[in-house]
């Protein structure tokens, strides 16, 4: 090998066996402590922010926990935990919030809206059509319908042909009940 060469893979085994810890991209269950070291100004292992900072040995140390905490260069630019982070985020939070809430209240007047198209169009068909005017026009139509079938029947009967009621209403499709017809009877109940 070259001597170049050897330098540089001895160098490389230098920094694997360095005497602090470099976050590493892993996955953990446990989000829980991440949220309790977050609150204490620190960072877990487990952080991907950390690898963004390069030459920075000097600003890190380790903690007794396993976590590496950001000494103050760190803390001072803004990337552990300051008060631009901490407004920023709540700035978000609102935002977010107040969208949310934007969205439910959008959401609630629509509802009322349909609501109330719903009831114009009960109150307009109530108005239109009067239950007791509907009910007198069902009384007249049926008293017509029956006057009828009367004069049906006697018009055929005088043509020398016996035709009953009820063969009358099957010819014509109508319903015994509409007509207050009592089949037993072959007569009109209410008339």
């Amino acid at each position: 090998m070259s001597a170049a060469l050897r330098e540089r893979l001895r160098k490389t085994r230098r920094s694997f066996n360095a005497n602090f810890t470099v976050a590493k991209r892993l996955k953990i269950d446990a989000e829980e402590k991440d949220y309790a070291d977050a609150d204490k100004g620190c960072l877990p292992k487990t952080s991907t922010d950390c690898s963004r900072l390069q030459g920075g040995s000097e600003n890190l140390e380790r903690n007794g926990t396993g976590h590496t905490c950001f000494k103050s260069r760190l803390q001072e630019s803004g990337l552990c935990g300051s008060a631009e982070n901490s407004d920023v985020l709540q700035v978000d939070l609102s935002q977010q919030q107040s969208l949310e809430e934007k969205v439910r209240l959008v959401k609630q007047v629509r509802e009322k809206e349909e609501l109330l198209r719903r009831l114009k169009l009960v109150k307009m068909y109530r108005s239109k059509n009067n239950l007791s005017e509907l009910q007198a026009l069902i009384v007249k139509w049926r008293n017509s319908t029956q006057l009828m079938l009367y004069e049906l029947q006697s018009a055929f009967s005088a043509d020398g042909k016996k035709v009953s009621l009820t063969q009358l209403i099957d010819t014509f499709g109508l319903e015994d009940q509409l007509l207050h017809y009592s089949r037993t009877e072959e007569d009109f109940v209410d008339a």
